[in-house]
This record gives C-alpha cells, sequence and structure tokens, in this order.
C-alpha cells in the first residue's frame, strides 16, 4: 500500500547547488548567488521526503515521522520533508538532529500540483545544498498514474489529484537527482522506468516496486543511520542500503499482506539497452505470432503479480521471457531475443529487496503490461488505458506486440 539528489557538481566546495543546472561562470542557475554559496556549508547529502497523506494513509504518518526521528541529521545529512495530511495544514519541516522542526505552515495544498513540487526542490536549493540528493516519495503510486495523489483540494474541495509522472519529469527539469525513491506501489514497470528515460529526466537510480506493498515501507530510521554513519557513500551504495533494509525489515513480524513485497534498484543507465532487448524480442514474436501465441499465454499466465495482476494486466518481466526462453527450441529465432533481455535485465536491476516469501512467486523485479485480452485492459481500465497510451514505450513497438497477440492488428 505505502507510498509508498539533487545536482551537478558545482565549482564551489563540491557543491551540487541542490539541484540546479551551473553555468559556464560556476554560478547556479536559479539558486543561490555565488557569494552565497560560498558562505554556505554544504551537506553530503539532504534527504528529500515528499510525504502525502491527504488521503486514506493519513493514519500511518506518525510512524515514519518517528522513524526519521530516530534516524535523525548530522552535518553530513540534511532531512527536508513537506507533508500534508487529511485534517491538518501542510507543512515544510526538517529533522534538526533527532527532533522535528517545523519551518513552516503551508496552509491546505495540492500535493498533486507540479508547482508544489517545484516549491519543494527550489527551497531545497536554496536552504539545503548538498553533494547529492535523494527524493523518496510517500504516498499511493501508479505506473501510469504517478507518483503522489491528493484528495483534498486548497479550496476545500475533495478532488482526487495525482501528481504525474509528467509533471514530475517537469518539475526536475534542470536538476539532477542522484535516487529516486518510491515508497509507494507499482511504480517498477519498464514503461514507466523508460519514461524518465526517454525524457532525459537527468538522474541516475530508480528504487521502486513492480507490484502493491504494504503500510511499513521503507526503514527511514536505518537508512538515515547508515548515511549518517557513512556520509561519503555513494549514490548507488545508498540505493542498495535502502533495499537491503527493505529486506531485513520485511523478515520480521507482522507480515499480513505484506508477504507479496518486492523493491528493485534500476540503473537508469542501463534502460535503455533493456528496452531495445525487449523491443525487439517483441519484434520477432510478433513477427510469427501463429507460432508464438500458445508460448505467450502461457508466459502471461507464469508471469502474473499475485496482488490483482489480472484485472491490471501486469506481468514480471523476467519470469515471463524466462518461461518463453523455456518453451521454444534453443535454435528458435526468438531464443536469442530471450537471452539478450535476461542479459540487460539482469544489467539494469542491480539490487532487489523481497519481504518473506515474494521469492516463491516468481519476482524479478520489473513489470511490464501483458494483459491477457484487449477488452480487458482497455475496457475494463480505460482510465488507465488512455494514460498509458501518452508513455512512449507503448508507442515505439510494445503496443503493436501487444495487439498482434490479442488477433486486433
Amino acid at each position: 500500500m505505502l507510498v509508498s539528489a539533487l545536482l551537478a557538481v558545482s565549482l564551489f566546495a563540491g557543491l551540487s547547488s541542490a539541484g540546479r543546472d551551473v553555468d559556464a561562470a560556476g554560478g547556479a542557475m536559479g539558486a543561490a548567488s555565488e557569494d552565497d554559496v560560498a558562505e554556505t556549508d554544504i551537506a553530503k547529502w539532504t534527504v528529500l521526503v515528499y510525504l502525502v497523506a491527504d488521503n486514506n494513509l493519513d493514519e500511518y504518518t506518525e510512524t515514519d515521522l518517528l522513524e526519521l526521528e530516530l534516524g535523525g541529521s548530522s552535518e553530513d545529512v540534511n532531512v527536508l520533508i513537506i507533508m500534508d495530511k487529511l485534517y491538518e495544514p501542510a507543512v515544510l519541516m526538517t529533522i534538526q538532529g533527532h527532533e522535528r522542526v517545523v519551518l513552516e505552515e503551508l496552509g491546505e495544498l495540492n500535493m498533486g500540483d507540479q508547482a508544489t513540487m517545484e516549491m519543494f526542490l527550489q527551497h531545497a536549493a536554496d536552504e539545503f545544498p548538498a553533494e547529492h540528493m535523494v527524493l523518496f516519495f510517500w504516498d499511493h503510486g501508479s505506473g501510469v498514474h504517478g507518483v503522489a495523489c491528493d484528495e483534498t483540494m486548497p479550496d476545500g474541495t475533495i478532488s482526487e489529484d495525482w501528481l504525474s509522472h509528467q509533471e514530475l519529469m517537469a518539475a526536475l527539469d534542470g536538476y539532477h537527482m542522484d535516487i529516486l525513491a518510491a515508497d509507494e506501489c507499482s511504480i517498477g514497470q519498464l514503461e514507466t522506468i523508460y519514461e524518465y528515460y526517454s525524457n532525459d529526466v537527468d538522474m541516475d537510480y530508480w528504487v521502486a516496486s513492480e507490484n502493491y506493498i504494504s503500510w511499513r515501507g521503507f526503514s527511514y530510521d536505518e537508512i538515515l543511520r547508515r548515511l549518517i554513519e557513512d556520509p561519503d557513500m555513494g549514490e548507488r551504495a545508498l540505493s542498495l542500503v535502502i533495499v537491503e533494509e527493505f529486506t531485513e525489515l520485511f523478515s520480521v513480524p507482522p507480515y499480513q499482506s505484506e508477504i507479496l513485497t518486492s523493491q528493485s534498484v534500476f540503473d537508469m543507465s542501463k534502460v535503455e539497452a533493456l528496452g531495445s532487448a525487449v523491443l525487439g524480442m517483441a519484434e520477432t514474436l510478433a513477427g510469427d505470432m501463429d507460432a508464438y501465441s500458445t508460448v505467450i499465454a502461457g508466459a502471461q499466465m507464469a508471469a502474473l503479480n499475485p496482488w490483482g495482476a489480472r484485472s491490471a494486466g501486469q506481468v514480471d518481466l523476467g519470469t515471463f521471457v524466462q518461461s518463453i526462453l523455456d518453451n521454444v527450441e534453443e535454435d528458435d529465432p526468438v531464443a536469442a531475443d530471450c537471452a539478450a533481455v535476461l542479459s540487460a535485465y539482469s544489467e539494469c536491476i542491480i539490487g532487489m529487496g523481497v519481504c518473506k516469501n515474494s521469492e516463491m512467486y516468481g519476482y524479478t523485479g520489473m513489470g511490464i503490461l501483458v494483459p491477457p485480452s484487449y477488452s480487458m485492459y482497455t475496457v475494463a481500465s480505460a482510465g488507465s488505458y488512455e494514460l498509458y497510451m501518452q508513455f512512449d514505450f507503448p508507442n515505439i513497438g510494445w503496443w503493436a506486440f501487444l495487439e498482434s497477440f490479442w488477433g486486433v492488428a
């Protein structure tokens, strides 16, 4: 359930300028002046938390706020949080030592508004500059809808508004992100991750789940503790720490529905190769659908994610491809394509955190859309379908493959 860095090194003391691009003269555009920067203490890391509880997650906020307090901050590690709860005004807060400090009461915000994210990032750039930044999203998540869903608008009306992936990408324009980490459901789909690559978002790693997650989410206390102990760790190391601590947390009770939970680290520099390999496999399959349709249908069933996957049409990509490979002859033309996908897959997914029983359900780290029929997605999930078709990956070959599989091409 639960929700569920920043920037280019400047010429000054390793400053990332909290995210804005640095111009030819070394000034941080849209951030502090050179004189201001020179007088600013630059941390190693700034940890940003975009905490959206203006919905049915409101009751779970205190647990993670206490974890953030327990983890704490230091001279090398800043923590900045923007939080909007269901019955309280939004606040901008920081963790000083091991205490919450409210910096500003913001009134009722729409956390699904791109402008809110832009304000949060700019405040980090101005007031919490660091060499590296990680941005956590704490909320409901969706591979097609977005990373944050606010249900109470500033005018008092009740109206669901998502911070869409397109809005987030626009807000991040001009920033370098070390890590985006989704403490929420279903962001870890190839189409979603590929969208950030194809729109040139300047980031290194996505940490996200291909399936639903439950209420405990990330271990913010342990993540911060390890970062404070070793503030010189790089972005790759921290992304792996996030999933390691996720696995550690979910190795102990209570499990509840959490027995079907996972988180993965995606290396954004490897996404292009993976996408190309998947589309190459899809082209071969679509080229002789009469021969491959039964194998594809079997792979679709073998790779279904357990929670609501049949209606959502999401499957585990690694399991899907492996099933096809296992059910064709060694010299079949698609066998080499499948092997290429699995090789690129292993390079793109550099780490995976799983809960107690996830491995028995066949999770390998990343999802992809393969509904069993055309109408099951376009009719039963019409709203998602309309959003999905705005993404790049379906439109450069994957949707054509699906239509061929469904017999509607």
